[in-house]
């Protein structure tokens, strides 16, 4: 029965495993600083502008936070990957 439920709790890990790989923003934090840079952002987003940019950046500091990638996901302003 352990070895059922065991074999049961691996799959449903393996299987969950791409839903929670898309909430996982693309972008590298190269400089560890916690937020993206348009510089980094446009490593995993070529065609971002600084305009695209700018509406993803509510907080107006310059820099992408986790929640804002979010944000910008969930309005289909990026894609999650």
């Amino acid at each position: 029965m352990t070895k059922i439920m065991m074999t049961a709790a691996t799959l449903a890990a393996l299987a969950a495993a791409p839903l929670m790989a898309q909430d996982t923003p693309m972008v590298e934090d190269a400089d560890g600083s916690g937020t993206f840079s348009m510089e980094e952002m446009q490593v995993a987003y070529p065609e971002i502008t600084e305009e695209i940019f700018g509406e993803i950046d509510t907080s107006a500091d310059g820099e992408v936070d986790t929640a804002e990638w979010e944000a910008a996901v969930a309005a289909g302003l990026l894609t999650s990957g």
